[in-house]
């Protein structure tokens, strides 16, 4: 690609821009060029307390290095204030060009038979319901400007599930699922919407009692700086991805596939012959994907007609 991805005359939202993963995209964002609201609460990583010295710190890192930005602490798992926290974006002379939903919070580990249903549900009316909040308000305004991209914040633990951490894993499950439902509803349009799943040794894995050699190895591979390349492209109107959700941490940038294994066909199954087909449902690959629910459900409705058909004949 020839040029640098700009953002000049654009601003950009990024949630959770006080600290960690958001300070390195807000910082990335305002040296090429964005005007970035910084926003950020300034709770602890279990939610608790508030502060506006983490926005204001970033802000004044970013206007220091020649940028621009605006420091801003809207709580985006209320729904009213992060409608006002887009409205306030889409007033600004700079169109909005983007959102980063990069704020959460972390509860310490613990086993799942310990975890209080309203533990679960703060910690998904953060990270799910926050998404959701700043996905409501903005889209209808990106899909009447036919332009605008949407980053969501995905998990490794939401992919491959995590056992002392069911309610973040749970949540960031919800914001892939989420993901991917919006990104079918936008498909065709100007607008994008896909997930980051990154990386960084921030407060978020600090003081879990983990084995110190452990935690060498974390924060020699988990720089949060690693993973903001991969954001800020998915922000820039030239990147074409939709529905597509990236890893990236330790210097690895993959793409996530959700697919499905070839499976078994028998139109008259009994518990005995899934128990015999279970060596081909185990088995590993070729994976077959598809870009919504939809098109997958019409895909095997398709074969199985066809199939029909040959036993028929």
């Amino acid at each position: 690609m020839a040029g640098q991805l700009r953002f000049d005359g654009k601003t950009v939202i990024v949630t959770g821009g006080g600290r960690g993963l958001g300070r390195a995209y807000a910082l990335e964002l305002g040296r090429r060029g964005a005007t970035v609201i910084v926003n950020d609460l300034g709770v602890g990583r279990d939610g608790t307390g508030q502060s506006s010295a983490p926005a204001e710190e970033v802000t004044a890192e970013i206007i220091a290095e020649g940028g621009a930005a605006i420091p801003d602490i809207s709580d985006v798992s209320s729904p009213e204030a992060a409608a006002a926290l887009v409205a306030s974006a889409l007033r600004a002379e700079r169109p909005l060009a983007a959102i980063i939903n990069n704020a959460g919070i972390f509860p310490p580990p613990k086993p799942f038979v310990e975890t209080s249903l309203d533990e679960f549900e703060r910690v998904w009316r953060n990270h799910c319901g926050g998404t959701y909040n700043l996905c409501r308000a903005a889209l209808p305004a990106m899909l009447a400007d036919n332009r605008g991209r949407i980053v969501n914040t995905c998990s490794i633990q939401g992919h491959y599930g995590a056992a002392t951490s069911a309610a973040y894993a749970s949540a960031k499950g919800a914001v892939q699922a989420l993901t991917l439902s919006l990104a079918a509803a936008v498909r065709g349009t100007g607008v994008a919407v896909n997930a980051i799943s990154p990386g960084g040794f921030t407060r978020m894995l600090e003081d879990d009692g983990r084995d110190p050699a452990l935690v060498t190895a974390l924060k020699r591979n988990l720089d949060p700086a690693l993973a903001a390349p991969v954001a800020v492209w998915l922000c820039h109107e030239s990147c074409d991805a939709n529905g597509e959700i990236y890893q990236a941490y330790a210097g690895r940038v993959s793409r996530s596939v959700i697919g499905e294994l070839e499976g078994a066909w028998d139109f008259a199954p009994t518990a005995e012959s899934i128990a015999n087909d279970a060596k081909v449902l185990r088995a590993e690959g070729p994976v077959t994907t598809a870009p919504d629910s939809a098109s997958k459900a019409r895909a095997v409705f398709r074969e199985a007609d066809a199939r029909r058909g040959k036993q028929s004949s």
